[in-house]
């Protein structure tokens, strides 16, 4: 195996990929790459055996083959030479030479039959939409998902896709996001409903790219694959039951109450500062016209905040968790959201002024 590559093409492509990389090392060779220099140019892939990722570069092949090489190690050392052509030359009993101008390194590799199967899925079929709607439905719900591993079934998102539209819901137990987009702009069929991974969400939306073709989730018996053209990224599903959604969804009533983002934000911001990075709760004083965001530290003192709102029906008071909200305020590209809430033990939603198509849940805390 021989190639020269870009710099910058292959630390982009290893920065992608080592991303899945087995961090304990249980089996040495998850702590590799894969390396395969072909026809096609220059493929990459890493796996942790629940997410592995397939990218591909350009390269000139000099000479094909392949090797499984330190994917830390290789990638500290392309991130710290200069930008220029890299070459890769596999010697004997598995020696990888990396050279970039006047610099020269020998890497120790295993042999690529050691690596977990590639993945390979059809050239056709399943869902297909744009990279702005998965990367949007993703970051939407992303912040929602547990990272508690003994809730197991809650570590992912679960996307949903009927006749009439597409939705992806998280839960972390204390609040609940989904996101929902008309099925016009989902396309195709043989996947209607799937618990994907945390990881592979997260990984998926670093790896779209905004050139305007369309991305595919193909189903692969207890996996998924996102095609995203020039990375190809496959995961194993959880296995579990999500739940009922539905059941904690607040009935809306009326039009609830108005609040401007960015007031709101930064009202949220000052007064947590008082009590750090304690789980406190934020006092929500709901009056006609105005709101009175608060927080009592009591070893510190108490902060306190004035802001306006719109269509306030009935004073209310209420507990949340600050961060709770601003995690769902900072996904939010509309000046002004609504706040529906019935009584200060029930969830409350939280959704964008004029869009319905993305909800979120909060349960209240005791003050």
């Amino acid at each position: 195996m021989h190639i020269r590559v870009q710099r910058g093409d292959f630390l982009s492509t290893l920065a992608q990929v080592q991303g899945v990389v087995e961090a304990r090392k249980t089996l040495p060779i998850l702590s590799h790459l894969l390396l395969e220099a072909g026809e096609t140019g220059l493929s990459v892939f890493g796996t942790d055996l629940d997410v592995g990722i397939r990218s591909r570069t350009p390269a000139e092949i000099l000479a094909p083959g392949a090797i499984a090489l330190s994917a830390k190690k290789l990638y500290e050392i392309i991130r710290e030479l200069p930008e220029a052509p890299v070459e890769l030359r596999v010697q004997e009993e598995l020696n990888a030479e990396v050279t970039c101008q006047r610099s020269r390194f020998k890497i120790k590799g295993l042999p690529k039959d050691d690596f977990p199967a590639r993945p390979e899925i059809a050239p056709e079929g399943g869902l297909q939409m744009s990279p702005d709607t998965l990367r949007s439905m993703i970051q939407r719900v992303a912040f929602a998902i547990s990272t508690d591993q003994t809730r197991y079934t809650l570590t992912g998102a679960l996307l949903q896709v009927t006749a009439a539209e597409a939705r992806m819901v998280a839960t972390d137990g204390h609040r609940l996001a989904m996101a929902r987009v008309p099925r016009e702009q989902v396309t195709g069929d043989g996947l209607t409903e799937a618990l994907l991974p945390r990881k592979a969400l997260l990984e998926a939306a670093k790896a779209l790219r905004d050139d305007g073709e369309s991305i595919r989730l193909v189903p692969l018996g207890n996996q998924v694959a996102f095609d995203l053209r020039t990375t190809l990224l496959v995961c194993r599903l959880i296995d579990g039951q999500f739940p009922n959604y539905q059941q904690v969804l607040p009935a809306v009533h009326g039009r609830g109450l108005t609040v401007k983002k960015e007031e709101l934000v930064g009202a949220l911001k000052r007064t947590s500062t008082i009590i750090g990075d304690r789980t406190a709760p934020t006092g929500f004083d709901f009056k006609r016209g105005r709101l009175t965001v608060s927080c009592v530290n009591l070893d510190l003192g108490e902060a306190r905040e004035e802001v306006e709102v719109q269509h306030a029906e009935k004073d209310l008071t209420v507990g949340f968790n600050a961060r709770y909200i601003l995690d769902f305020l900072a996904v939010v590209d509309e000046p002004e959201v609504s706040i529906h809430l019935n009584d200060p033990l029930s969830p409350a939603l939280f959704r964008p002024l004029q869009g319905q198509d993305y909800s979120c849940v909060i349960m209240p805390m005791r003050i």
